[in-house]
């Protein structure tokens, strides 16, 4: 279903948030008025107005009278799987949002989508930038902060980067000409149902057909295996053809284009990241990007905030945000880049239903043994699991339970010693009552006694893109 299939439709727009409130804009601007729907009217009536869209009449789901509806365009916080939505869809009514949307409208043009559990958001911007060093006029929209609703009715560029959260692929109907996976783990199960249902979801983008290039992550074993049967696939990472070597050299066919050791961005998962960007501009361009373009990038790319950056020291302790780190397997990949140094991790969340045992497992092996802190109120289990797994004979990890992040920081920071870390990857998404990963980063900079500017938090929009940093969609 294209835009202009939809404005002949009677349509509904659930969740008026961020993209719900630009595809409200979009239909209104092509004269249609949709039956807005949102778990919390009132409080997105109030967002209409303040963003100059006046007074409108919002409904709770059980106001609507889903006999009425032809088209759901759901906003990606609300599940499909709502029994509102299958209600809708028994009813009748078929059920899009606005990237599936925008994939069919935008089917001829050139499009390298990115998506996986983690690091999309990385690889996006990374792609963005290896296009625009390479003289291209690409944009970077999608999950990664702008919608794609904001390209309707301006001139085509030379190269859309979009990044697809699970939420924003489930509808896909579409194929985009070059796909990127990153990663596939567990995650979002509250949202999906179950594990399966996620990676089905997930997978609808390169699944929907007809099939595009693919790039896909090798050191990924879930993304690796259920992807061998597609007809245009490409290996990246620690092995295909475009790989790091044992010396940190990135290379395609073996060609040198650039040492991943320059990356500001650390960690073995974020020159994989490069990889797999370099593979996407690959895949559209039909020839690998120029060394000098992937030098300048490796120069230029500062990381994008909340995901392992490091903020700041003091009294000889760094500290580390990866706030966006919203399960085990992200958490496991930033306690990787600091393999010698005395470590405290800040744990603690939201519970997903995700299995932390791989976390565990990390965190028990490791060498020298770090010091856990875990944040209620979701965070028992996880202090048992660690409790209950010895990291050596007759020994325990240090796990403390405590109950804020800013008692977690003070905690960390007297018990860390000079030339260590404080790592605050929670492995887990932000409790809804703490308003978001970004409001997260902010106290735990604040409580570690540094500054937001230091720390790169005083804008929203992510570095080297022309948009804003995503609100932690999986």
């Amino acid at each position: 279903m294209n835009l202009a299939d939809l404005c002949a439709r009677r349509v509904a727009v659930w969740g008026i948030g961020g993209e719900g409130s630009a595809m409200v804009e979009l239909l209104t601007g092509r004269g249609v008025r949709p039956v807005l729907i949102d778990d919390h009217p009132d409080a997105a009536r109030d967002r209409l107005e303040a963003g100059g869209h006046g007074s409108q009449l919002v409904l709770a789901p059980h106001q609507v009278d889903w006999e009425r509806v032809e088209v759901v365009v759901r906003a990606p916080g609300v599940s499909r799987y709502r029994p509102e939505l299958l209600a809708a869809i028994a009813a009748g009514a078929s059920v899009t949002t606005a990237m599936a949307v925008w994939l069919e409208d935008f089917a001829d043009a050139r499009v390298v989508a990115i998506t996986g559990t983690k690091g999309k958001s990385t690889t996006a911007a990374l792609t963005h930038a290896l296009l625009r060093a390479a003289g291209l006029d690409a944009v970077l929209i999608g999950n990664i902060g702008v919608p794609v609703t904001e390209t309707y009715g301006q001139p085509l560029v030379d190269a859309y980067v979009v990044e697809v959260s699970s939420y924003q692929a489930a509808e896909v109907t579409v194929t985009p000409r070059v796909c990127v996976l990153t990663s596939l783990a567990p995650d979002h199960l509250d949202w999906h149902g179950d594990e399966e249902a996620y990676y089905r979801d997930k997978l609808q983008l390169i699944d929907a057909g007809p099939p595009g290039s693919l790039a896909v992550n090798a050191g990924s074993d879930e993304a690796e295996r259920r992807t061998r049967g597609h007809p245009a696939r490409t290996l990246f990472g620690p092995s295909g053809r475009v790989r790091v070597t044992a010396g940190g050299a990135i290379v395609v066919d073996d060609v040198p284009l650039g040492d991943a050791r320059g990356l500001r961005a650390p960690g073995r998962h974020n020159a994989w990241n490069l990889c797999g960007a370099i593979a996407g501009a690959m895949l559209l361009d039909g020839s690998p990007p120029s060394a000098e373009s992937v030098g300048a990038v490796i120069e230029g790319f500062e990381g994008l905030p909340s995901r392992c950056r490091t903020v700041g020291e003091r009294d000889g302790v760094t500290f580390v945000d990866d706030a966006l780190a919203s399960n085990p397997f992200a958490t496991v990949a930033s306690i990787g880049v600091f393999a010698d140094r005395q470590l405290t991790v800040i744990l603690g969340g939201a519970d997903r239903g995700v299995d932390p045992a791989a976390l565990v497992e990390a965190l028990a092996v490791r060498r020298p043994a770090p010091r856990v802190i875990v944040m209620s109120p979701d965070g028992q289990g996880l202090v048992e699991a660690l409790r209950s797994h010895a990291i050596g004979p007759g020994t325990h990890p240090s796990v403390d339970l405590v109950p804020d992040l800013e008692t977690a920081v003070r905690t960390a920071t007297a018990s860390t010693p000079a030339g260590g870390v404080v790592l605050f990857s929670p492995a887990a998404p932000t409790p809804a009552v703490e308003g978001g990963y970004r409001e997260r980063s902010r106290r735990f900079v604040a409580a570690a006694g540094l500054t937001a500017v230091a720390a790169g938090l005083t804008s929203s929009r992510a570095p080297t893109t022309v948009g804003q940093d995503k609100g932690g969609v999986g």
